[in-house]
């Protein structure tokens, strides 16, 4: 038992010692990374480096100032005292203590100019300004040596060493290493040179190891304070120098944001270097740059437009450009080469890799002249980009008079809109919804009209397209809610019959708007039925990924709106948005009618979409109906509702009105 605690207690002993000696050396280490850092051996950052240079050469520039002042009067009042008064020194004693002050005087003047010059960036030799510092420091301990060493002899004290070895050493900073070995091996000398020639007092050693000892800390104080002193700025230099960048550049491709760009612009059209007629600027558009996204995610679509900003870069070299939002990018250059650069992006971004057909639109600005702001050159080059959007054949496209007349136009909706509003120059008008079995008017289509003072009728198209554009269209439709609750509210008050109609929805007044409550609020304010109103939707603003529009139409639907899809057939996801959302009707888009006399497909495939909503227990209407032979065949094939000129165009309220009186319209 004795034996098996004894081997036992050996084995703890052994793992104890183990233990304490793994212990030592993590504190040792510790103790080791401290002394570095307290010995200055530490590896300094660029920073760093720079910010103890300009603190030692400004130091440098106090010490000198001193020591020149110091030494003329100590030159002056000794050649004062010893020709005038009664100095009485041997001529040995004058001409040493005359050259010491003058050799210190001339280090101090030639430290004093140089730093001078370094600090006024005249000079940029650190090498050099370094060894004036070394000579004179040197030079600066000498002579406080000497110096201290006669007055030794006399009894005195050491101060002229106490002074020199501060001034160098504490006013200027040094890596405590250096300190330590200049400043033993110093003193260590003047106690040699004293004791040998008189031995030195108890009191002396002490006094003289006092000194050392705190000029030492002092000095070792100095660089610490001025070490952690460096460390924070930097650490405030590099928040500063990452705000400065989030400031001036994109988050996601590195290039210049668009404030940046505004201003360097600006900078740049304003420049006496600059020839205006020489520049342009230019508004790149990725197309499908969103389906890429969609697809493939973010984090590659943003991969993607970096590659694109860093082609711009090489292309572009000597420009200035910028990420204008999402797949746009901005171009402010000499008009050189302009269509070849633009070819080689193209080419650049048709031979990625994924299986989606990338293109490029590139619409351009020329300059009149440098009072034109970078943001409306931006705003000239992004309209000229837009109306090639849809011609496939056209990459580029450049800024021209009748684009200026367009783009004058769409400012002016822009700028007026709010005063359209308020001084009734947009208008409701109603065109009616008949029956097909009866072609009596069976409901309204409530369609907004812009009789303006200066440009006349604005066609619906042209006010409606820039009020997406510029993101105004949910003000729009929110104003024709407004004034057709207004309206059936008149119209019951009045003891007429009240007809349903139909409003029109923007996909961005989903962005905009929690539209449901919205209308609710509108109904409730007049205390209109929501059955007076039919919820429409155009197919084109219909996406799978679309939650947001979804819960919306859902809630519309939940609070009991009828919803009907618009324009279906126009684009390329018909019978997908049919299986995807729950709508009461659905209005065939009156392109099936275009020259429907001729055109044996379109009926097939109108009488088709009949019977397919009939199917799926949705009612139909169609559009666009202007030809007793259209009606017919709509009529005979089991379309519920017809629109077109046929039956009437959207008139005012005034004139629907007159139109029940005199019995042109039945409901």
């Amino acid at each position: 038992m004795f034996n098996n605690l004894n081997h036992r207690l050996k084995i703890y002993i052994k793992k104890s010692y183990i233990f304490f000696d793994f212990r030592f050396i993590i504190i040792s280490m510790g103790s080791f990374d401290s002394l570095k850092k307290i010995l200055g051996l530490e590896t300094f950052t660029k920073y760093t480096r720079e910010y103890f240079d300009r603190s030692n050469i400004r130091s440098s520039l106090y010490v000198s100032s001193v020591v020149i002042i110091l030494e003329l009067w100590m030159i002056i009042s000794t050649l004062v005292l010893q020709y005038i008064g009664n100095l009485n020194r041997t001529k040995s004693w004058f001409i040493t203590h005359i050259g010491s002050y003058t050799l210190l005087l001339i280090s101090a003047v030639i430290l004093f100019i140089y730093s001078l010059l370094h600090y006024k960036k005249i000079v940029k030799n650190h090498k050099i300004w370094l060894a004036i510092r070394f000579v004179f420091s040197i030079i600066a301990i000498g002579f406080g040596i000497y110096i201290s060493y006669t007055d030794y002899l006399k009894g005195e004290q050491f101060i002229t060493l106490m002074t020199m070895t501060i001034f160098v050493f504490c006013f200027t900073v040094w890596r405590p290493i250096y300190t330590i070995l200049f400043l033993t091996s110093s003193y260590g000398l003047f106690f040699i040179l004293c004791n040998n020639s008189n031995p030195a007092t108890y009191a002396t050693k002490v006094n003289l190891t006092i000194v050392l000892i705190t000029i030492t800390l002092s000095a070792i104080n100095a660089y610490l304070q001025k070490l952690n002193q460096a460390k924070k700025e930097e650490s405030l230099e590099q928040a500063h120098e990452i705000l400065l960048k989030l400031s001036i550049s994109d988050e996601v491709t590195g290039i210049a944001n668009m404030n940046y760009f505004r201003g360097q612009a600006l900078e740049k059209m304003n420049s006496k270097e600059t020839v205006i007629e020489n520049m342009i600027y230019l508004f790149l558009d990725i197309e499908n740059f969103k389906i890429l996204n969609q697809k493939y995610g973010f984090w590659e679509g943003n991969a993607f437009l970096k590659k694109i900003a860093d082609k711009l870069n090489l292309l572009f070299s000597v420009s200035l450009i910028a990420h204008f939002s999402n797949d746009n990018f901005v171009v402010l250059t000499e008009n050189k080469n302009i269509k070849a650069k633009i070819l080689e992006l193209c080419k650049y971004i048709s031979d990625f890799q994924y299986d989606i057909k990338l293109g490029l639109k590139v619409g351009a600005y020329k300059p009149e002249n440098n009072e034109v702001l970078p943001l409306v050159a931006c705003d000239h080059a992004r309209y000229a980009c837009n109306s090639i959007k849809k011609n496939y054949n056209i990459t580029y496209c450049e800024y021209d008079s009748n684009m200026a007349l367009n783009f004058q136009k769409k400012h002016y909706i822009i700028n007026n809109f709010d005063q359209a509003i308020s001084n009734e120059y947009i208008k409701v008008f109603y065109q009616p919804l008949v029956n097909a079995q009866t072609g009596k008017v069976c409901g309204l289509e409530a369609l907004s009209r812009w009789d303006d003072p200066t440009f006349g009728f604005l066609p619906p198209s042209n006010f409606i397209e820039t009020l997406e554009e510029y993101h105004q269209i949910h003000r729009l439709d929110m104003f024709v809610v407004d004034r057709v609750c207004r309206d059936i509210k008149e119209a019951e008050t009045n003891g007429r019959k009240v007809l349903p109609i139909s409003l029109n929805f923007s996909r961005l007044d989903f962005d905009y708007l929690n539209l449901a409550e919205e209308v609710g609020s509108c109904l409730k304010k007049y205390g209109v039925d929501k059955d007076a109103i039919h919820i429409e939707i155009t197919e084109s603003t219909l996406s799978e990924d679309d939650e947001k529009l979804k819960e919306e139409l859902k809630s519309f639907r939940s609070q009991g709106y009828a919803l009907w899809l618009d324009d279906f057939g126009s684009g390329y996801s018909g019978l997908n948005v049919l299986k995807e959302y729950d709508f009461d009707l659905i209005k065939i888009d009156m392109k099936f009618l275009s020259n429907f006399s001729e055109n044996t497909k379109a009926r097939q495939i109108i009488k088709n979409i009949i019977k397919l909503a009939k199917d799926l227990g949705m009612q139909t209407l169609t559009e666009g109906v202007e030809t007793q032979e259209a009606y017919d065949f709509l009529r005979e094939n089991g379309c519920e509702k017809l629109q077109g000129y046929l039956f009437g165009k959207p008139m005012s309220k005034e004139e629907f009105k007159s139109k029940l009186d005199d019995g042109t319209y039945k409901i």
